[in-house]
């Protein structure tokens, strides 16, 4: 009786795992089927700019049969991303991380529009309507000028020869550079010994300020001294 038991538990048994495996494969979509995507590290993008790039790539598929390669490609070709990592979640998701390029400066083009600067000094995305931002600018004729005049600007401010409180505007013309302060003061650089004239520059708006001076415009590019213009009153 004991083994009769036993053998109709077994039968039960297989026959109940049988049934699992038969739902499993006769289903019509493939098994771990992707049911989710998370995002990290968008700021800029929204999700679903970041979704309609993703969905052509998982649409139908298992965790397993997603090419990760494909779905970063088509995302790491948007202006705004600097780069992505897909990882995948077992059993049923992906982790999409994304790097997105940091607003550092604009760049002010020839016709007067504006447009922003990453951190490495590649202008990638026109500066949006009533966008808030508080970065220097930078006025030049093409691409290859600003990421000469941000590289420029980014080793002074490492090096410590101006602060971010300090720049407002940088003008180059000609390869010929000119500064604007954030007090208004014009400093004119010309084209060599930039380094130089800055701390020149510099020397001369602090004994300025402790004299009382209101002073407007410094032309640095002289051998000895400097031209100072004052500001008028009133």
């Amino acid at each position: 009786m004991r083994k009769l038991f036993y053998f109709l538990f077994l039968l039960c048994l297989s026959l109940i795992s049988m049934a699992i495996l038969f739902n499993f494969f006769s289903r019509k979509e493939p098994l771990f089927l992707v049911k989710g995507v998370k995002i990290t590290g968008s700021r800029q993008l929204c999700e679903k700019e970041i979704m309609d790039m993703v969905a052509p790539h998982i649409g139908g598929k298992s965790i397993f049969e997603v090419n990760t390669e494909k779905v970063r490609k088509s995302i790491i070709t948007h202006p705004y991303v600097k780069d992505v990592r897909i990882k995948r979640v077992y059993p049923f998701y992906l982790h999409v991380e994304i790097k997105e390029r940091k607003p550092s400066a604009l760049w002010v083009r020839p016709d007067g529009t504006l447009k922003v600067i990453d951190e490495d000094g590649y202008p990638y995305r026109e500066m949006l309507k009533d966008e808030g931002v508080d970065f220097f600018l930078i006025h030049a004729k093409s691409q290859n000028e600003v990421r000469e005049v941000f590289s420029l600007v980014s080793k002074w401010l490492k090096d410590g020869l101006i602060s971010e409180d300090f720049l407002s505007q940088v003008l180059c013309l000609n390869g010929a550079f000119t500064i604007i302060t954030k007090e208004n003061v014009e400093i004119i650089l010309g084209n060599e010994e930039l380094e130089r004239r800055l701390k020149k520059a510099k020397r001369v708006l602090e004994d300025g300020k402790k004299r009382g001076l209101l002073i407007k415009r410094i032309d640095a590019r002289f051998e000895k001294g400097a031209i100072v213009g004052e500001r008028r009153e009133g």
